[in-house]
């Protein structure tokens, strides 16, 4: 089971970057969300770590991970409050990442859940970090998150792409990636590698047709570009034009993104992407 996993990877990690007061915050976290539990009359099952939980939803998906892999992905959403009441985190919107990269307490609450579940924790202040030393809430606080888990945002995507498509009559071919592309114009020569320089003019949309951006550039690395654009652009030629439609994996995740000339949202997160582009030249 992945939980045995975990515990092997995480406390040594804990014990390499918090100092001697472990077992003193471990016991005083411990005391706090006991009192908690108890005087708002909650059940909540106690993991061995010191994590409390309660499973509101234990989900009709596919297990989160193949249970011996810390490589896999997940989408969820989440709210998170301390236990004292304050709001922390409040944005209802689904974040992808791998479970490697979550706080340990997220880690081990999402190992008993299924996709599309949701479950709340009740997490010591010790397990509120994840493995670079972030820490999702106040530091030294215990943290109360509610998560709920989603199918992954790629099946997501897809769905949307696909009948975005279908009810635009568009036809367009299937990268393995999840890319769809429309090759409108060939072009002539030999195809730009991954690390190929590039010369393009483009203009990039929303899926109700907004342009975010338009413009025609050069000297532009492909290999530090969008994903999207580094599996599209070598499909195409010299001189070719072409229309990508980018799940929003392959381009700008769950990260917002905002105009630089006017400081404002203009790519919200989750977003699918449609690029129309003609690759001018390459090196």
């Amino acid at each position: 089971m992945r939980k045995v996993l975990l515990f092997a990877l995480i406390l040594p990690l804990l014990a390499s970057c918090i100092d001697d007061d472990y077992v003193d915050y471990a016991a005083i976290d411990e005391e706090i969300i006991s009192e908690y539990l108890t005087e708002n009359n909650i059940q909540a099952e106690r993991d061995p770590s010191g994590l409390y939980y309660q499973i509101l939803n234990e989900g009709i998906g596919d297990p989160i991970g193949d249970g011996t892999s810390q490589d896999d992905k997940v989408t969820f959403s989440f709210k998170s409050k301390t236990i004292d009441g304050k709001d922390f985190y409040t944005k209802d919107q689904n974040h992808t990442a791998y479970l490697s990269g979550l706080p340990y307490g997220f880690q081990i609450g999402l190992d008993k859940i299924n996709r599309q579940g949701e479950i709340i924790l009740y997490t010591p202040s010790l397990l509120c970090r994840d493995p670079y030393g972030y820490i999702y809430g106040e530091k030294n606080t215990v943290m109360i998150y509610r998560i709920s888990v989603d199918r992954d945002q790629d099946d997501i995507d897809e769905d949307i792409i696909a009948a975005y498509l279908q009810e635009n009559n568009i036809t367009a071919e299937r990268d393995e990636s999840g890319l769809y592309y429309q090759i409108h114009e060939e072009g002539e020569g030999g195809h730009p590698d991954e690390n190929a320089v590039i010369d393009v003019k483009y203009k990039g949309m929303l899926l109700d047709g907004t342009v975010f951006e338009e413009n025609e550039v050069g000297n532009l690395q492909l290999a530090k570009l969008i994903e999207a654009w580094k599996v599209g652009i070598p499909k195409m030629k010299k001189g070719g034009k072409a229309t990508f439609y980018c799940p929003s994996q392959m381009a700008y995740g769950h990260t917002p993104r905002v105009d630089s000339k006017t400081g404002k949202e203009n790519i919200p997160a989750n977003s699918i992407l449609i690029f129309e582009i003609t690759l001018n030249n390459f090196l």
